[in-house]
C-alpha cells in the first residue's frame, strides 16, 4: 500500500526517505503543518509570542494529525505557496486556511496598515497598487490627515528628467 503523500502525488524528497508512520515528513505540506504547530503549541519557539502567545490556536483535528491537514489542505499548488489564515485574529483550521502566493500572505498580515475607501477594506499597499501610486507618498498623505479619498485621488506630480515636478498625472483607477 502507498503512502498518503506517494497517493496525492507528492515527492517526499530527494532523498526518497518516507517514515513508516504517515509516509509525509519530508513533504512541504508537513513542513507548513510542522511549523504551524511550533509556533502555536511551543512556548520556546521565537515565534510563539506572535502566535500561541496571544491566543492563536491549532483546531483539534490538525493538532497531532499531518495526514488530516493534508486531507482539508490539500497539496499545495505550486512550491510559491505557503500556509495563510484568512483571519489572523483566529487559530489554524480548515474553514481559516489556504495556501496563498507570498504577496496575498504579505497583504493579511496584522501589522499592515488598512484603508477603507468607498466603503472598502483593503492594505495601503494594494490601494496603491490599484492606483498605480507610490505607496510612500499616501502613507505621507495619510499619516498628515489626509481622509483615503483625497490621498487616493489626489493628482501625483511626475518628475521630469532632472528631477523637477513638471507635469501631472492621474492614478488610473
Amino acid at each position: 500500500m502507498k503512502s498518503p503523500a506517494l497517493r496525492l502525488g507528492l515527492d517526499p524528497d530527494a532523498s526518497k526517505r518516507v517514515t513508516r508512520r504517515h509516509g509525509l515528513s519530508y513533504t512541504q505540506e508537513y513542513r507548513a503543518w510542522q511549523t504551524m504547530r511550533l509556533r502555536c503549541l511551543e512556548p520556546k519557539n521565537a515565534a510563539y509570542p506572535d502566535y500561541g502567545g496571544r491566543g492563536i490556536t491549532v483546531c483539534d483535528r490538525w493538532k497531532d494529525s499531518p495526514e488530516n491537514f493534508l486531507a482539508d489542505m490539500g497539496p499545495k499548488p505550486s512550491p510559491k505557496h505557503e500556509l495563510d489564515r484568512k483571519d489572523n485574529d483566529k487559530g489554524y483550521s480548515p474553514d481559516n486556511c489556504r495556501w496563498a502566493t507570498r504577496k496575498v500572505n504579505d497583504r493579511n498580515r496584522r501589522s499592515n496598515r488598512l484603508v477603507t475607501y468607498q466603503g472598502q477594506s483593503l492594505a495601503l499597499a494594494e490601494w496603491c497598487e490599484r492606483f498605480d501610486l507610490p505607496r510612500d507618498t499616501v502613507k505621507k498623505r495619510l499619516d498628515a490627515g489626509w481622509s483615503a479619498e483625497k490621498a487616493l485621488e489626489t493628482l501625483v506630480r511626475a518628475k521630469g528628467p532632472n528631477g523637477s515636478h513638471s507635469r501631472y498625472r492621474k492614478a488610473a483607477a
